[in-house]
Order: C-alpha cells, then sequence, then structure tokens
C-alpha cells in the first residue's frame, strides 16, 4: 500500500483511472517518492493543475523533471487555487487535452492533482469525463465518493455545468 494517497477514478469504455491525489511531494512522502507511487499504481502521465508560485512556495520547482525521469508524461495546467480554469488554461488544454484522451483510449492512466487533490482535481477529472461522453450527475456522484470536497465551490460546480452545456450543443 502506499504512503501517498490515490483515489482511483474509472473511466467508462476504458481500462484506464484517473488517479485523483494530492500534490506529489506536499505531504509525508519527498517528492521522488510520491512520484513513484503514482508510477507504481498505473500512472502513465501526471497533470499538474498549480501555479507556478504554489510550487516553488513547496519547493517542487523539479516536479517536471522529476516526473519525466520516471518515464510519466507531464502536463502543467495551472489553475489559481479556488478558481475555475482562465483562457491560459484554454489554450493550453486545446494541445494537453487530446493528449490526455489519447492516453485513455490507450489504457494508460493519468495521474491528476492540486495541492489538496480535491478542487481542482476534480473539477478537471469531471471536464475529462464529460469530455469522454460520460453524464454530469453520475460524474459528480463518483468524484465525491472519492473526494468529498469536491465540487464545493459554486464556481467550479458551474464552471462544469457550462462543459456540459457546451458538449450537447457539439
Amino acid at each position: 500500500m502506499s504512503l501517498h494517497p490515490i483515489f482511483p477514478l474509472s473511466v467508462e469504455h476504458s481500462n484506464a483511472k484517473l488517479l485523483l491525489t494530492p500534490c506529489p511531494g506536499a505531504k509525508e512522502l519527498p517528492l521522488k517518492l510520491a512520484l513513484q507511487a503514482l508510477k507504481e499504481f498505473g500512472a502513465n502521465a501526471v497533470i499538474t493543475l498549480m501555479t507556478e508560485k504554489e510550487l516553488q512556495a513547496l519547493l517542487l520547482n523539479d516536479i517536471c523533471i522529476a516526473t519525466k525521469s520516471l518515464g510519466m508524461s507531464w502536463f502543467h495546467l495551472p489553475i489559481c487555487d479556488e478558481q475555475i480554469p482562465d483562457k491560459d488554461f484554454s489554450c493550453l488544454w486545446e494541445t494537453a487535452g487530446p493528449a490526455i484522451h489519447r492516453l485513455l483510449e490507450n489504457e494508460k492512466s493519468v495521474a491528476i492533482h492540486c495541492k489538496g487533490g480535491s478542487g481542482r482535481t476534480g473539477m478537471i477529472a469531471a471536464q475529462i469525463l464529460l469530455e469522454r461522453g460520460e453524464v454530469l450527475h453520475k460524474v459528480i456522484k463518483k468524484i465525491q465518493v472519492l473526494r468529498p470536497n469536491a465540487f464545493n465551490l459554486a464556481e467550479q460546480r458551474e464552471y462544469i455545468e457550462s462543459i456540459e452545456l457546451r458538449l450537447a450543443k457539439e
């Protein structure tokens, strides 16, 4: 059993998982060991939702290098704490989103983290699942079973509702 908390979330029509987790290296285990735990759990990639400033404050400037040194892909898609994605995120998502979906289609699990592993993490996990055709109320429920503090902020809940509306129009 890993000392680093990992909450596996099923992905419909795939054996891959989204691994919801607090920031590697910010809890009991040092960065390298926390990332190793994610890899051993099956992660092929890591999505970091923390800002550069947050990473620097935790002395985790080398998370990209540490992740890649273990053979995992790294996506830095910063969102300010207790906020929703901005235009910069949307621009990054145009490239990262399809790459993440390809990983999942190829049965490759992806770890997602913010600082605590609930708010931003749950929101982006929901976005990924909605983009894969899952239903909003089921997505919220299965994420909250693992991370009860997900979707506590009205703005974040409204954001994923807007994703569902956008996808319904496509």
